[in-house]
């Protein structure tokens, strides 16, 4: 289903993505107001509480994809580190044409687009997360054509503060969704948890 699909109309397409604009300014606005307000110590110890709890459902990965986090996002430096202690960490590369090519951690080789493939478990970031795994990312569409390229059966673990778990947002029918939310909070498992 694309934007112009006839049985939405590009009208309820045109106010969806209205709406999810406005959700991502309210979002976007609040990771502000947290990093402005927020201390280091804080920062560093909500990456390793993020680090407790993602560990066991990925010790048995021997690839992670991954990503490097913005200021204004969870703290996944401790995660990442022990990441590449055990195992493969890819990250992605965002393109011109907002796609994303994948780079190893540990050595900075570009590995394609299609590295996500190597994946056991994909760790992806995102502004919110609705109550059945809907994901609402930056707006450029790149996990959403990245995603599909991952293994069948490869699951997604979206990384969100708190009050981002259970956001409610219009979603299109090209919206990824995850199996899993990471928040200080635990690890909620929206699927199948990883074996």
């Amino acid at each position: 289903m694309g934007d112009n699909d006839a049985s939405t109309g590009p009208e309820v397409n045109a106010a969806s993505r209205e709406a999810k604009r406005a959700v991502r300014r309210t979002l976007r606005a609040a990771r502000r107001a947290r990093r402005d307000m927020g201390e280091t110590s804080e920062r560093e110890a909500d990456g390793r509480r993020l680090l407790r709890l993602a560990e066991p459902a990925l010790r048995a990965a021997s690839c992670v994809a991954t990503f490097e986090p913005l200021d204004t996002e969870s703290n996944l430096e401790p995660l990442n580190a022990r990441l590449l202690e055990n195992g493969r960490v890819i990250v992605p590369i965002t393109l011109e044409d907002l796609d994303l090519s994948w780079r190893d951690l540990a050595t900075g080789e570009d590995l394609g687009k299609d590295a996500i493939a190597l994946a056991d478990v994909v760790v992806a970031p995102a502004l919110a997360i609705g109550a059945r795994g809907e994901r609402l990312g930056q707006g450029g569409g790149c996990y959403d054509r990245a995603l599909p390229r991952r293994r069948e059966g490869t699951p997604v673990i979206a990384v969100v503060f708190p009050d981002e778990f259970g956001v409610d947002f219009p979603t299109q029918a090209h919206d990824e969704r995850v199996d899993a939310v990471l928040t200080v909070n635990g690890l909620t498992w929206l699927r199948e948890p990883l074996r």
